[in-house]
């Protein structure tokens, strides 16, 4: 009887399970990869979009601490300073106060590991004087 060179079929098969199992790890790590890139995407666009609303204050804070306190709890106003995209939730104080804390959250699904969805952004506004304009 010839002896056989090469390999067998079991040896082949068992190669290929193994393959196939190291392949799906790599899939379900490029997944989890996309996951977090998408969350730290989420958590820039929500840097800028609480940046901006504190921006965005800055040109009425003259009215806002002397001649129209009233103007945080403007509804316009109010909605003035939200997000430009409604992905993005942000939460500001019931009233207006020069040292004020606010939150920009979003939604990810995706996410699974309850990672937290929101930012928040401590904001001091210096107190200007009463003949300000």
């Amino acid at each position: 009887m010839a002896k056989q060179n090469g390999f067998s079929l079991l040896e082949v098969m068992l190669s290929v399970v193994i393959a196939g199992i190291a392949l799906l790890g790599l899939a379900a790590a490029q997944l989890k990869s996309l996951q977090y890139a998408t969350n730290s995407f989420n958590y820039t666009v929500s840097l800028v979009q609480g940046q901006n609303t504190l921006e965005r204050i800055w040109p009425r804070l003259c009215e806002l601490q002397v001649t129209n306190p009233d103007l945080f709890n403007d509804v316009g106003f109010r909605a003035s300073l939200g997000p430009q995209t409604s992905d993005y939730q942000l939460t500001l104080p019931a009233v207006y106060a020069d040292d004020m804390q606010l939150s920009v959250a979003w939604s990810d699904e995706r996410m699974t590991d309850s990672a937290e969805n929101q930012i928040s952004l401590n904001a001091s506004f210096p107190a200007l004087p009463v003949g300000c304009i």
